[in-house]
Order: C-alpha cells, then sequence, then structure tokens
C-alpha cells in the first residue's frame, strides 16, 4: 500500500477528529497537494458535522437502578442455586450414612435375618437396593416439592 492509499483510508477519521495531531496533520497536508483527497476529506467533513447535530439519545430514567437491581437479583439467584445444590448434596451423603447405619444397627438386633417376601433384608444387596430406592423416590418428592415453593415464591 502506498502513502496515497494509506492516506485515502484515514480520510474519514481524520474528519470525525479520531485520528492523532501527527497523523491529522499528514492527511491535512496530503489532501493539500491531491485534489481527490481533497474532495473526499470535504465529504467526510460533512457526513461528520451533520451526524454531531443528530439528537443523541437519552439513557432512560432509572435504567441504572433497575440494571444494578436485576444483577443483585439474579446474584443471588445463582448463590440460591448454589446453596441447594450443596443442601442437596449433603442430605445425599446424609441419607447414605444413615441408611449404612440403621442396615448396622437392624443387622445386630435381628441377628442378621429379616426376611421380607422370600428374601434377606440382611444381605447388604437387597437392603441398599429397595433403600436406594425409597430414598430416590423420596428425593424427587421433596426435590418437586421445593422446586414448586420456589417458583411460587416469586410470582
Amino acid at each position: 500500500m502506498n502513502e496515497h492509499e494509506a492516506t485515502r483510508s484515514k480520510l474519514a477519521l481524520a474528519a470525525s477528529g479520531a485520528l492523532s495531531p501527527e497523523e491529522a496533520r499528514q492527511v491535512e497536508q496530503h489532501a493539500r497537494e491531491c485534489a481527490d483527497c481533497r474532495r473526499q476529506l470535504e465529504v467526510w467533513g460533512t457526513y461528520a458535522r451533520g451526524l454531531g447535530q443528530l439528537p443523541q439519545p437519552q439513557i432512560p430514567i432509572g435504567l441504572v437502578a433497575r440494571t444494578q437491581a436485576r444483577i443483585l437479583r439474579e446474584r443471588a439467584d445463582a448463590a440460591d442455586r448454589r446453596r441447594s445444590g450443596l443442601m442437596f448434596g449433603g442430605l445425599a451423603v446424609f441419607s447414605w450414612a444413615f441408611n449404612f447405619a440403621v442396615w448396622f444397627l437392624v443387622r445386630a438386633v435381628t441377628g442378621g435375618v429379616l426376611e421380607v417376601f422370600g428374601a434377606n433384608l440382611m444381605n447388604a444387596t437387597p437392603w441398599f437396593l429397595v433403600s436406594s430406592m425409597l430414598a430416590g423416590i423420596t428425593g424427587a418428592v421433596a426435590a418437586v416439592t421445593l422446586s414448586r415453593y420456589g417458583q411460587r415464591r416469586f410470582i
């Protein structure tokens, strides 16, 4: 790219006052010597002055306050989701530990035999299968109940 083309690409920026003083001086000097660039600089100057006369948009009253309130509300919602996730994780760990403790206690009390429908529930596999199924159902009901409560809270 030669000097003419480089200067020509800066004409719009020069007309809008977006160039550094040194670059603006170079463009003006070139425009004094080049009639085509001088005409283009005048056209861009007309556009820049016309744009400067257009009405400026006004910021709606309360926009900043509404934006800040929305950001705070979204942060609070994210914190609630994190808290809920930690709570459900903690409850899952507690449920597993409680289940293990009850299995150990019932096994000690019954002497290791608790038959239901012909299956000894004191064996680890049936006990944890049945109790996990019951815990899953209970957790699902709790999750649905809590989510419905959360939806009603913001309506």
